[in-house]
């Protein structure tokens, strides 16, 4: 299942990079590992420089770092999700140029 609901937000680009935030709902995950995607694009960016994930152990509380895996493939980043931390806000940090 591909996530549809996470928001994302692009911060001020700095020395020909960007950045930008993707925060996905409470309700991502299903039971089974879902992804997230972002289009680089649309956000101008060629190529990802690197990926840094966090989730929420308790809604809007304390935040760890979440592990996962990411490929890019025709010019969209897809995100998997690590299966252990359903139904928990997570936040990708996602840099590139």
């Amino acid at each position: 299942m591909t996530d549809r609901t996470a928001s994302r937000t692009e911060v001020q680009p700095s020395m020909g990079m960007k950045e930008v935030v993707l925060r996905t709902g409470t309700t991502l995950d299903s039971g089974t590992t879902d992804t997230l995607t972002m289009t680089l694009a649309d956000f101008g960016m060629e190529k990802v420089m690197m990926v840094y994930g966090n989730v929420h152990t308790t809604d809007y509380d304390v935040m760890i770092e979440c592990d996962g895996s990411t490929a890019v493939a025709s010019g969209v980043l897809t995100i998997t999700k690590e299966t252990g931390n359903q139904n928990k806000r997570q936040i990708y940090v996602v840099t590139g140029k």
